[in-house]
């Protein structure tokens, strides 16, 4: 799709990405003139635990109503938009299929992944993305993503029923990965190539990503989040989820080398520790980064394993980068998707804003998409329901 100039000069191109997470909704809105790019609208709302199931919005009529009220509370302008896809509903095989047209390519993926899939292959969107291969060969490799199709249709639903045009749906690695690639597009043409590994603090689990020559190369997700670290700080507080909540995502909150939260609020400050929590996170992120060994020769992940970069609600956490980095034994940064972007409202809201960015960046990453002209997502063709995924990251 094209760049979407929605009530604005011809200039100016317009994104709006709504990413819909297991306990959390975020909607973004960017604008670009030029080189400059300008967050134009920005907001979420919590949704009480039932109302995604399995990536699948159970209630598509109430989560739009949400929808609705966060866009108009955002100001935000836009009406058609791209919006996420768990990944942990997805399934991904890297595959070598030969030269066909389009239609032809998702008929043959469809025939050597269905074996794969722990779902009917006809109750499946199914898109392949070719990642290699010179033109006089025959076959090249795909990576080739299968997603349940109840996922993708009450995501569209919901935002239908929200007033918007659900235009692009895309996979939350896809929107991480845009969000990457600017980064390092920025640093310097040498790092285009740049390899890393991306760790994923959701809500309900926790992926990590493995990016080589700017292609996904490995995704595995583990099944926990921040809610444990939300639990763990509500009981040890003494305190319900909403204000364990809070405490974490303040900017007064830090966590220390010892694994503490250093909670500080107008009556002092508190500590408390959350080493069991963490020991958690870093034993399968450690787990993980074995395995993706495992499946490689040494010489083919050599350095791409020494940085990491980290995204997530629980990233914003003061001190979680250095207390991993230390643990890891890595070089450790937050993502920090505002990065080169101004925002349209006060200066107060967007420090508020960019103080906890890494919990925006799958949407950020969604909204940009809407600037690509790149991508060969149309959305929903009439009559058909289907969906095409963005191409490329």
């Amino acid at each position: 799709m094209g760049s979407l100039t929605i009530g604005f000069r011809p200039d100016r191109s317009v994104g709006l990405g709504i990413d819909i997470g297991s306990r959390v909704v975020r909607v973004a809105e960017v604008q670009q003139a030029g080189e400059r790019l300008e967050l134009s609208g920005i907001g979420s709302f919590a949704i009480a635990p039932g109302f995604v199931e399995r990536g699948v919005v159970t209630d598509p009529g109430s989560m739009g109503k949400g929808i609705r009220g966060a866009i108009a509370q955002s100001k935000i302008t836009s009406r058609r938009a791209t919006f996420s896809v768990p990944s942990y509903v997805a399934v991904l095989r890297w595959l070598n299929l030969p030269r066909l047209t389009d239609e032809e390519l998702r008929e043959a993926a469809k025939f050597k992944v269905k074996r794969h899939l722990p779902f009917p292959v006809g109750e499946a969107y199914i898109e392949a993305c070719p990642l290699s291969g010179g033109e006089g060969e025959e076959e090249r490799e795909h990576l080739v993503m299968a997603v349940p199709r109840r996922v993708i249709d009450s995501r569209a639903d919901a935002l239908e029923a929200a007033g918007i045009e659900p235009v692009r749906a895309e996979l939350e690695a896809q929107a991480i990965l845009r969000i990457v690639d600017a980064r390092l597009r920025r640093k310097s043409p040498l790092w285009s190539d740049a390899s890393l590994t991306i760790i994923d603090i959701g809500g309900t689990t926790t992926h990590m990503y493995v990016v080589q020559n700017r292609q996904l190369h490995f995704m595995r997700g583990v099944p926990f989040g921040s809610e444990m670290f939300v639990r763990a700080t509500a009981e040890g507080a003494g305190v319900d989820a909403e204000t364990a909540t809070a405490f974490l995502s303040s900017e007064g909150t830090s966590l220390d080398e010892t694994g503490t939260l250093q909670i500080r609020a107008e009556s002092g400050i508190a500590s408390l520790p959350l080493t069991s929590e963490l020991e958690k996170l870093t034993r399968e992120v450690l787990r993980l980064l074995r395995y993706f060994r495992s499946l490689y020769p040494e010489r083919s992940y050599a350095g791409i394993l020494d940085h990491v970069l980290l995204c997530g609600g629980m990233a914003g956490l003061r001190g979680l980068d250095t207390y991993l980095a230390a643990i890891l034994g890595l070089h450790v940064d937050r993502m920090r998707p505002l990065s080169n972007m101004v925002g349209s409202f006060d200066t107060e809201s967007f420090k508020a804003i960019s103080a906890r960015q890494e919990a925006f960046t799958v949407v950020i990453g969604l909204a940009l998409s809407g600037l690509s002209r790149s991508g060969l997502g149309e959305g929903r063709k009439e009559y058909s329901r289907e969906f095409i995924w963005a191409r490329s990251a």
